[in-house]
Parts: C-alpha cells; structure tokens; sequence
C-alpha cells in the first residue's frame, strides 16, 4: 500500500536512527454532529491512519528539533501541536502537511509511562460521531514500557490521508 511505503520512507529518513517497536492502522469515516434535528445532513469524511512506533535517545526537544528540520527538508510544513488540556503529560506533539498531497503526519513523542495514552493512533475531532472501518492498535505496549524504563523515549509517527470527504477536508489539530 502505498500509505505504508510513504510512512516507512519518511521515517527511515530521520536523524538518529529511531528503532521500531511496531505499527497501527485506522480506517474511519466521521460526519459532523448537528447543532439541532431540523439541520440538514453535515458532510462525511472518510481517513486512513497508519501508524510507527519507534523507541529514540537524546533530549526530547532536541530530537524534536532535528526531525523538524529534515520534515521541513523534505516538503512538510508544520508546528508544535496542542496537547489535550490540563492532561499533563510529558510529551511533545508536532502536526505536519504535504502541501502536494494534503497528507498530514502527526509526531507525539513521549518520555514517561503516564503518557503512554497519547500513543493511541487515533486523533480526535471535536463535534463528530466516528465509524471505524477498521482498527489494529499498536500491539507491543510492552516494549514501549520497556523502552520508557531503560531512559529512552518513544514516538509515535502517524500519517493521515483522507481518500473520500463530500466537503472540506479537516486539517488537525483535531
């Protein structure tokens, strides 16, 4: 497929060698949630999510820094991410678009156990009900863990590409 080719292509290409710990997929299609019953059907978007999860050493900014730049290098355009308020998790997130390709790739890098639950590969959009097609969540929770207690720390890449929307296509944050 060529989603996971893009993927493994563009996080093969950065600096620090990250090792693999395994992968996800989503496939879901969401519809905007009514304000009242009498508003005509919102229009429906449908997304495939594929997922890496990798284990990588230094400083967390840092790291994040030096991906920045060869994203950047290669035609992303992006920036630092909300995380979800008041969570307070120790973690950076960075969303991205293929300005070519209108993909967006999402980073979330985390550096402690409490923040394993941003590794869900599912991004959330406010004010819509989800069907999921097809879900296969990121399996080896273990090695994430074991990665997080031997001082490393683990990243989640995720590309998002939207293959149907009868209107505008989101953008994240979601």
């Amino acid at each position: 497929m060529e989603l996971n080719r893009r993927l493994s292509e563009m996080s093969g290409a950065l600096p620090g060698s990250p090792k693999s710990l395994g992968d996800a997929a989503l496939d879901r299609c969401l519809r905007e949630h009514r304000e009242f019953g009498s508003d005509s059907a919102l229009p429906v978007f449908c997304q495939r999510q594929m997922a890496l999860y990798v284990t990588f050493d230094g400083g967390l900014q840092d790291v994040a820094r030096k991906w920045d730049e060869a994203l950047t290098a290669k035609g992303w355009q992006g920036s630092l991410a909300p995380l979800p308020p008041g969570s307070g998790y120790t973690a950076e997130r960075y969303d991205y678009v293929d300005p070519v390709t209108d993909d967006y790739l999402v980073i979330t890098m985390i550096s402690d156990q409490q923040s394993l639950p941003l590794l869900s590969n599912e991004q959330y959009f406010e004010g819509a009900a989800q069907h999921r097609r097809e879900y296969r969540p990121f399996g080896d929770r273990q090695a994430a863990e074991s990665a997080l207690s031997g001082r490393h720390h683990v990243a989640e890449i995720s590309l998002i590409r939207t293959y149907f929307s009868e209107g505008p296509r989101p953008r994240p944050p979601y």
